[in-house]
């Protein structure tokens, strides 16, 4: 991929995000490598990720390395850089280390409690993760029940912090916006996926989701 990556860095509340428009190609990608799995029950049992995550979803599968990679140099790295660089000026990043990616495959219904995409130990230490959407359903409708004043149905949401009359502390990605969008954010950052409805019960919302940590160069004095 050779055309120039358009992202923006904002601020909803105290963490920055940033926010993008994943490439067709690497929704074709992505796609193609979870029907691959789908399709092979071997592959099921190898890429199942369930166990280690904690949406009440229809399917979790770890994305096959080699997509992963070919998009991570493509795509992923020039933004995880300049989101890092903003943050870190006078720092040089070593290397950028994608510790665990993964599809989420959301039936009606399903949803993501609120939770962050921490592990800290000797060996892992995840700084930044991220949301994207490569299929939504054209027939999501609201939960039984939905305020029409204050719709939450399929949408996912960003906590951080204490509301006051000065403090924003949600941002809402709704179901018309996520599309094609990717979303970058502190691995901390409290984060819930709500359910949504539809006509057709086999209906898929499909995203992808990455944890990684970011190694920096040595400071010599």
């Amino acid at each position: 991929m050779t055309d120039k990556i358009n992202f923006k860095i904002f601020k909803p509340f105290g963490s920055t995000l940033a926010k993008a428009t994943l490439p067709l190609d690497l929704i074709k990608d992505f796609k193609e490598d979870l029907q691959k799995i789908r399709q092979d029950k071997q592959k099921q049992k190898d890429h199942d990720w369930g166990k280690r995550l904690v949406g009440h979803v229809a399917e979790e599968y770890l994305i096959t390395p080699e997509v992963m990679l070919k998009w991570k140099r493509q795509f992923f790295d020039p933004i995880i850089a300049s989101y890092t660089n903003a943050h870190y000026k006078e720092d040089k990043i070593k290397s950028i280390l994608i510790n665990s990616a993964w599809y989420v495959v959301s039936k009606p219904n399903d949803y993501n409690p609120a939770h962050r995409h921490t592990e800290y130990s000797k060996s892992k230490n995840y700084h930044l993760s991220c949301v994207g959407y490569l299929q939504i359903p054209k027939s999501m409708i609201p939960t039984d029940n939905a305020k029409q004043h204050n719709d939450f149905s399929g949408n996912t949401e960003f906590l951080e912090g204490s509301e006051g009359m000065f403090t924003d502390v949600n941002y809402r990605i709704m179901p018309n916006e996520m599309e094609r969008t990717w979303i970058l954010f502190p691995n901390n950052l409290t984060h819930v996926v709500y359910p949504f409805n539809s006509s057709d019960k086999n209906d898929e919302r499909i995203s992808f989701s990455f944890n990684a940590t970011i190694n920096f160069e040595e400071s010599i004095n």
